[in-house]
C-alpha cells in the first residue's frame, strides 16, 4: 500500500509540473511541503501523563478551483506523519515514549482570499478524510534500548475538521499555517470499550502554486 500511495502521489507531482496554465488561471496545480507539530487530544489522552507534540513531516499535492477572485474550492492529498511523545520518569530512569503512524490525506477546502495585488492572505476550513498507511507503533526508549511494538485496535480511517489560513505570495508562493483537530477515535477495540484519544495537529507548509 505505501508503495501504491508513492507511486500516486508521485504521478501527480508530475502532472502539475507539466499540465499548463489555465488562460484565466483560475485553475492551479502545485505541490506543498511542511512540519507537522502533532499530538493527541481527548478525555483519555493523559492516561500514562502529558504527551507532547511530535515534529514529523506533511508534504504532497494540491489544486485550487478558482470561483471569481475571492472564493476557491481547494482539494488535497497528503503524506502526513501523526503521533506524539512523552517522557516518564520512574526512579532515575527516564523513558521516552513515541506514538508513530502516517496517513494519506485528503482535506477538502473552502478558500476565502483577499485579493492585495503582489500579497493575498486567506483563510480556509473545511473536512478531510485520511487512510492510515502500516500499523501505528508505540516505541518505549530508556537510553540504553528502544522496544517497539504495533497498537492493537487502532482504526484504518480517520476524519477530522481543517482550518487556518496563511498567504500567496506573487503568483506562485503559498505559505499556510492550519490546525487539524481529529473527530475519529484512533483505538476502538480496547477491554472496556473506546478510548478517546483523537489527533490534534499544527501544520505549517510553503507551497509552490502553477
Amino acid at each position: 500500500m505505501k508503495k501504491t500511495a508513492g507511486i500516486v502521489i508521485l504521478t501527480m507531482i508530475f502532472a502539475a509540473l507539466v499540465f499548463p496554465e489555465p488562460a484565466d488561471a483560475a485553475i492551479r496545480f502545485g505541490i506543498k511541503g511542511g512540519v507537522n507539530g502533532a499530538n493527541i487530544i481527548g478525555e483519555d489522552a493523559t492516561l500514562e501523563g502529558n504527551w507532547k507534540n511530535k515534529i514529523a513531516f506533511c508534504g504532497g499535492v494540491f489544486l485550487s478551483l478558482g470561483i471569481g477572485k475571492i472564493v476557491a474550492i481547494q482539494p488535497e492529498v497528503l503524506y502526513t506523519m501523526k503521533g506524539a511523545q512523552i517522557e516518564v520518569t520512574e526512579g532515575e530512569i527516564t523513558y521516552t515514549g513515541k506514538l508513530q503512524y502516517n496517513y494519506i490525506e485528503i482535506p477538502l477546502l473552502l478558500k476565502l482570499r483577499l485579493p492585495l495585488g503582489i500579497v493575498t492572505p486567506f483563510v480556509f476550513a473545511g473536512p478531510s478524510v485520511g487512510f492510515k498507511l502500516g500499523d501505528a507503533i508505540i516505541s518505549y526508549s530508556d537510553g540504553a534500548g528502544t522496544v517497539e511494538e504495533p497498537i492493537e485496535g487502532f482504526e484504518n480511517l480517520d476524519y477530522g475538521a481543517v482550518f487556518g489560513g496563511g498567504l500567496e505570495l506573487g503568483r506562485h508562493i503559498w505559505l499556510d499555517v492550519r490546525y487539524s483537530s481529529g473527530l475519529q477515535k484512533l483505538i476502538t477495540d480496547v477491554e472496556g470499550g473506546t478510548l478517546d484519544i483523537r489527533n490534534g495537529v499544527l501544520t505549517g507548509t510553503v507551497g509552490i502554486a502553477f
